[in-house]
């Protein structure tokens, strides 16, 4: 099973090199981040739906969150 997600960003490589550290492939998971102009785009591949929907729920948490914070200065 496999999910693409597709998110725009104000600045997506930010938020993928953010998300780097926390991506872990194991053998029944597999995740890909990339970016395009305006977009972080996240692929998932699992063998168990219960992976595929645990890792799509972390990852639009820590999205939404980066996102919050992409506006702010620091």
């Amino acid at each position: 099973m496999q999910a693409t997600l597709r998110i725009e960003c104000k600045d997506p490589e930010i938020i993928r090199k953010s998300l780097l550290p926390d991506v872990k492939n194991k053998k029944d998971l597999k995740i890909d981040l990339s970016t395009d102009k305006t977009n972080l785009i996240i692929k998932i591949e699992s063998k168990k739906i219960s992976y595929l929907k645990a890792v799509i729920n972390s990852y639009l948490s820590l999205v939404k969150n980066l996102k919050e914070m992409e506006g702010q200065k620091w």
